[in-house]
């Protein structure tokens, strides 16, 4: 952003040659590059003087001269003025430039009228931009794309009676450009003046000049339409005389206006019809011949539906069953109506002998239903195997032993299909059973226990007595069984009595001798009597080398003797000494002041040969307060060191010292410069354009630039600094709200700019309908109307099977229609007909098709235009709701279909910011909140 310096006050030839004779004694003070204007200005590097503005320029525009890429140059930054600000634009009506400045909303490239841009830049030839554009057929515009406010929703007509314009949403239903009545359109242009005139009005479809409503022209609401089938009048006059209209529902009557006959391929309930026969007389196996729906027990009797016959009711014991077949013997029903009345019917033709397996008495019937006949029939549990039974054991139980004393058996289940192998109880089997005493698993008489059993209880061999017996066992002092040994008891001993080394034992299970030793004195652990034991039968003298003090025990373990011993570091050379200098300690160097001197290390294994510390060599021992390395007094610290601490001759005092260094603002020793500190700057001081600064080292001379108010940085006392020292006072385009910065960079400036949504026509803004969605009339970028109307379009395909078919259109605000292609004047309920009678080509067929459509007008708001065998559509009333599919039932053989659609407008949802009516699906526009409804 260029820098804006406002004229200095007086800025008169008096005042002007003041501040020029001010400025010359300052030049000195600018910046080397910078720029003094003619009118006292002083343009910064990079940026130059404006011809004909006091103000500094950064690029070539405002020089006064048309330099390359620019179209114009006034020597000023200013648009409106024949020269835009930018030097892009003269500023005229079809330079292909749009400029806002004098008053252009468009600029197409040329000065022609009726290509979206007028003549004079100053309309986009669009209905609603509240310019009345007569080149492209407008009478009014005002700001608006909506009917019934004066001025129509394509700008094409006032909405006056008399302008030739029926205006349907003023409730205008003719306009023959005159306001007289008595012409076929009333002068208020409200009424085709009426049915029953003998003159067809354009709403009208016929008009025979008398109400009657039985001949070809019935009146309905006071229009006059073609009698036609379903509207509720008996039509007496050729061509086509009905025989009664089912629009008139006191009389019964069928959908083709004809009287209800049973057969006449027409189903009408209202004549107690349910289904329809192919023709009078006729049944069918869904319906009798009265066109009721058959069912068996209705009484009537259908042999096409394969009844024998049908009584009317729900019994089986009569000649009729309820199946509508005859009751006959072997059916399973028995027959009690004469004349053939059965005994019995058990569902078959057969005498039976016996019952059914499994039934042990049953009554069945002789082979011509005559005599009942009582018999028997075979079971499971009659001790005979008989049809599915696999065994029969004379009972219905299913046994799980055998009796006792019987070890194995073969018994049957309850239900006789599978034999039972099966085992009994007897004497032996471990188990107490039946008349049995004890039993312990065999038929033998013991006579002692097991062994390893002291004491037990057993049976005697035939399970009638129980016997208490011993047995011999592990411990009892004598080998028995399976015994390796036996000591007397059930303990496995680990060793042998005190004092005794060696002995053998027998473990706690009598099967391993064990070989064990005992304790004794000298073995190294106190047992039995012993007061110590140090593993021998020795009374010692003294400790073992290296032991300063010990414990011992004489020879019989009776008494403790305290003894001491040799060690290294007791000052004497002993055993495997090297040397001895009385201590346990490796001495890393000579008592202080000695130089050197030999000493033992703390194993007495080596000799050392050492050195030891002394003033000067640089570590402080001793009795030192310092050491500097050296035996000098010095006077100063070296380069580099602004202070430092130093040491005497004899390392008894420090001395405090100051040096020379970088950043001293002394240029010292190898310094290139030195500017009194140890920084290396990046910038001068706030406010400084330009500075020379040394750098960390004093090595290098820095020619340096500092922030200032207007770099883009906030730097120093600022509180802002948005690039430029301008008090900015709106956001640029697109940006609803932006903080910015005054001139001084001492404020902060909370803005707000023009944006696509705003209902503001801003910038490059073609439209702004008060939102940036893809709803409403304008697109979410502002830069496109998009207020249109749906089309579509019915193309005939093979026209010589069309008849019949149909195709539904919307206008998306009244009810879908339903148009029917018609070669004979009948058509479906309500379906409107094209009459394609005299048409024999796709082209005629298209032209009935319009002709269809544009007859209907207040049901439907579509107009329809013929191209070849193309029906062109286009919805009456702009918007989105208009976007409706056409359906048909044909196939694409014979018609196609595409749209409605491309429809635009009238489509934002409640709550959604609008600018008019048009851009709300509801079709209102708050003006309170801007919003729709």
């Amino acid at each position: 952003m260029n820098r804006v310096t406002p004229a200095p006050a007086g800025s008169g030839p008096r005042g002007l040659l003041a501040l020029v004779l001010l400025a010359l004694p300052l030049a000195s003070c600018f910046e080397p590059a910078s720029v003094l204007c003619p009118n006292g200005l002083v343009c910064p590097e990079g940026q130059t003087c404006a011809a004909n503005q006091p103000i500094c320029i950064q690029t070539a525009c405002g020089n006064g001269v048309v330099d390359s890429g620019e179209v114009c140059d006034d020597g000023n930054i200013v648009d409106g003025d024949g020269c835009s600000k930018d030097c892009s634009s003269d500023e005229r009506c079809g330079n292909d430039k749009v400029d806002l400045a004098v008053g252009e909303v468009c600029d197409d490239g040329n000065t022609r009228d009726k290509d979206g841009c007028s003549s004079n830049c100053k309309s986009t030839e669009l209905c609603g931009n509240g310019t009345v554009d007569t080149a492209v057929g407008e009478v009014c515009d005002d700001k608006n794309i909506q009917s019934g406010d004066g001025c129509s929703a394509n700008c094409r007509s006032n909405e006056t009676c008399g302008n030739g314009v029926e205006d349907t949403i003023t409730g205008e239903v003719c306009d023959d450009g005159n306001t007289l009545s008595g012409d076929g359109c009333s002068s208020d242009c409200k009424s085709g003046e009426g049915c029953g005139n003998n003159t067809r009005d354009p709403d009208e479809e016929c008009d025979d000049g008398n109400t009657v409503n039985t001949d070809n022209c019935v009146s309905i609401n006071n229009q006059c339409l073609l009698a036609r089938c379903g509207d509720g009048f008996k039509d007496t006059e050729e061509p086509r005389v009905e025989e009664c209209d089912y629009g008139d529902t006191s009389t019964p009557c069928d959908l083709d206006c004809t009287l209800p006959v049973c057969g006449d391929s027409i189903v009408n309930p209202a004549a107690g019809e349910e289904c329809e026969v192919p023709s009078v007389g006729a049944s069918t196996v869904t319906c009798n011949s009265d066109c009721t729906l058959s069912n068996c027990g209705d009484g009537k009797r259908n042999t096409v539906a394969g009844e024998a016959c049908d009584d009317a009711n729900s019994s089986n014991d009569d000649d009729c069953l309820t199946t509508c077949r005859l009751n006959r013997c072997g059916d399973g029903f028995q027959d009690r109506q004469g004349p053939a009345v059965e005994a019995c019917d058990d569902g078959n033709t057969t005498s039976e002998t016996t019952c059914s397996y499994g039934t042990r008495t049953c009554t069945q019937c002789n082979a011509d239903c005559s005599a009942a006949l009582p018999l028997t029939g075979p079971f499971c549990g009659d001790t005979i195997t008989n049809g599915p039974e696999a065994c029969d054991d004379g009972n219905n139980t299913t046994e799980n032993a055998c009796d006792y004393g019987t070890r194995n058996c073969t018994k049957c289940t309850a239900d006789c299909l599978t034999p039972l192998n099966l085992n009994g109880p007897y004497c032996g089997d471990n188990i107490t059973n039946g008349p049995e005493a004890c039993d312990d698993g065999n038929n033998t008489t013991e006579t002692a226990c097991a062994y390893g059993t002291r004491t037990c209880t057993l049976c005697n061999a035939s399970c009638a007595a129980t016997l208490p017996l011993t047995g011999a066992y592990c411990g009892d002092g004598t080998r028995n069984g399976p015994e390796a040994c036996d000591d007397g008891n059930n303990a496995t001993e680990t060793a042998c009595d005190y004092g005794t080394r060696n002995c053998t034992k027998c473990d706690a299970s009598c099967s391993t001798p064990l070989t064990l030793t005992g304790a004794y004195c000298g073995d190294n652990a106190v047992n039995g009597p012993e007061t110590c034991d140090d593993g021998n039968n020795t009374t010692e003298t003294a400790c073992a080398y290296g032991t300063r003090n010990c414990t011992l025990c004489n020879a019989s373990c009776a008494a403790t003797l305290t003894l001491t011993g040799a060690y290294c570091g007791d000052g004497t050379r002993n055993g495997p000494e090297t040397c001895d200098d009385g201590n346990n300690t490796t001495e890393s160097s000579c008592p202080y002041g000695t130089a050197s001197c030999t000493q033992c290390d703390a194993s007495c294994s080596t000799t050392l040969n050492l050195t030891g510390p002394r003033c000067g060599d640089g570590t402080v021992n001793g009795p030192e307060v310092c050491d500097d390395g050296n035996a000098t007094t010095e006077t100063s610290c070296p380069y580099g060191s602004p202070t430092c601490t130093r040491c005497n001759a004899t390392c008894s005092a420090t001395i405090s010292l100051t040096g020379a260094y970088c950043g001293d603002g002394t240029q010292n020793g190898t310094e290139t410069c030195d500017d009194g500190n140890n920084t290396t700057e990046s910038s001068c001081p706030y406010g400084t354009a330009s500075c020379t600064q040394c750098d960390a080292s004093c090595s290098t001379t820095l020619n340096l630039s500092g922030p200032r108010c207007g770099d883009g940085t906030v730097n120093g006392p600022e509180t802002c600094d948005d690039g430029n020292t301008i008090t900015e006072t709106s956001c640029p385009y697109g940006t609803p709200t932006c903080a910015r910065c005054n001139a001084a960079c001492t404020t902060v400036l909370n803005l707000n700019g023009p944006y696509c949504g705003d209902r503001v026509l801003n910038g490059t803004e073609t439209c702004d309908d008060g939102n940036n969605n893809a709803c409403g009339t304008c697109n979410a970028t502002c830069t496109q109307n998009r207020l249109t109307a749906a089309t579509g379009r019915v193309t005939m395909v093979n026209y010589t099977q069309i008849s019949g078919n149909t195709f539904t259109i919307s206008d998306g605000v009244n009810p879908a229609l339903v148009f029917e292609f018609d070669r004979d004047g009948s058509v479906t309920g309500a379906n409107k007909p094209i009459n394609v009678s005299a048409a024999n080509s796709n082209n005629s067929y298209a032209v009935a098709t319009a002709a269809a459509i544009n007859a209907v007008t207040t049901e439907l708001r579509i107009t329809a235009v013929v191209s070849g065998a193309n029906v062109d559509l286009t919805n009456d009333l702009p918007g989105a709701r208009g976007n409706q599919n056409i359906l048909t039932n044909a196939s694409s053989s014979r018609l196609t279909v595409s749209g409605m659609s491309g429809g635009g407008g009238l489509d934002c949802a409640a709550g959604t910011g609008c600018a008019q009516n048009d851009d709300c699906s509801s079709g209102t526009c708050s003006t309170t909140t801007n919003t729709c409804q």
